[in-house]
């Protein structure tokens, strides 16, 4: 017995090696077959990884810059290679330097500068309102304020004992409004008698 089992053990080993043989002789011609293919996926995944890491390296660097230079322009407001290097660099971030800035001087210039840009709709709005309050107009389509435009031209209407126009403009605002209790609370004004 121990004679037939070395003969099927030796006949399995054979089998298993033919197989692996068989499988790299496959292997090896799919390869030279496919040869161009492969290494063309190959050299694209290279760069690739090349192009994305490069990018990477590109935003760190230039974020890195436009830090630089909104930290001088914190230390140092009138700096203009600074503020030009924002600018390019970083507009949004520009964008909001400028608004700070506005704001503490009441520069109505910037103000409108701010409020033309595309970088940032919500700042956009915020500056829009913040200049028709400096130069006392109703801001005009403002979303973010459209509540507290409504509520600051009733007053004004109640000031000019203009009650029924008053009414009318404090009931437009929304009932979701925080703004909506003050709203009903100039509603029930009668005026001076």
């Amino acid at each position: 017995m121990g004679l037939k089992e070395n003969i099927k053990a030796v006949q399995e080993e054979i089998s298993t090696e033919e197989q692996f043989l068989e499988g790299m002789i496959k292997g090896e011609r799919f390869f030279n077959r496919n040869k161009k293919y492969i290494i063309a996926f190959v050299v694209c995944v290279a760069l690739g990884a090349a192009a994305y890491a490069l990018n990477d390296w590109m935003k760190e660097r230039k974020l890195h810059s436009s830090n630089v230079a909104y930290h001088t322009l914190l230390k140092d407001a009138s700096n203009a290679q600074a503020l030009e290097t924002l600018k390019q660099q970083n507009p949004k971030l520009y964008t909001m330097f400028l608004f700070e800035k506005a704001l503490q001087t009441g520069d109505k210039e910037a103000l409108k500068i701010v409020a033309e840009s595309k970088e940032d709709a919500i700042l956009a709005d915020i500056a829009r309102y913040q200049l028709a309050q400096l130069e006392n107009t109703q801001p005009a389509s403002s979303e973010l304020f459209k509540d507290m435009t409504l509520l600051q031209e009733g007053y004004r209407l109640l000031n000019e004992n203009k009650i029924e126009e008053a009414r009318l403009k404090l009931s437009q605002i929304d009932v979701t409004s925080p703004l909506k209790q003050i709203a009903k609370n100039l509603e029930h004004y009668q005026g001076l008698k």
